[in-house]
């Protein structure tokens, strides 16, 4: 499957136009989204997706994709995970439970499950495209849901983002 790079940035709520000006003077032609948390005290605050390096660092492999995880507009539910040696396969057994549970629910427009490789940070990272933070937290309010949540065997670390810059943006 494809690999990608996912890299967070922890970046002070104040110091945003410095970085996103920073950002599109380096990377703008990275081919990499840029995505901004919603909240100012979320950490990361910005976290981008984009092609692999040649330095293998921060890449991910694809292992599962439906809808649009990628396109035009909405919010991104971006959640790292952290795993124990083994883990891999009861989390993901887990994660496409909770999947199941969020793709027939109105706002979701597709996710994307990421296992890292190489000197990846996280085990796995997560993303989740809906039409607007509302339909998310909608979502998160049906029962079955947070059942679903819940029997997540390691915790994550969600956040909801909005991108910032695109591509070739």
């Amino acid at each position: 499957m494809a690999t990608v790079r996912i890299e967070a940035f922890d970046v002070p709520a104040d110091a945003d136009a410095a970085f996103l000006a920073d950002w599109a003077e380096a990377r703008a032609h990275s081919g990499a989204t840029l995505h901004r948390a919603l909240r100012a005290d979320v950490r990361p605050r910005f976290v981008a997706v984009g092609p692999a390096g040649p330095d293998g660092g921060d890449a991910y492999e694809v292992v599962h994709e439906d809808g649009e995880p990628e396109g035009a507009g909405g919010a991104v539910l971006i959640a790292r995970f952290a795993l124990p040696a083994g883990g891999d396969d009861r989390f993901t057994a887990a994660w496409e439970a909770l999947r199941a549970r969020l793709a027939p629910r109105r706002g979701y427009l597709g996710a994307r499950l990421h296992r890292g490789v190489g000197t990846a940070e996280g085990r796995f990272v997560a993303l989740v495209r809906w039409s607007s933070p509302l339909m998310h937290a909608r979502t998160l309010q049906q029962p079955d849901v947070q059942e679903a949540i819940a029997a997540l065997p390691y915790p994550g670390r969600p956040a909801l983002y909005l991108p910032v810059s695109g591509g070739d943006a």
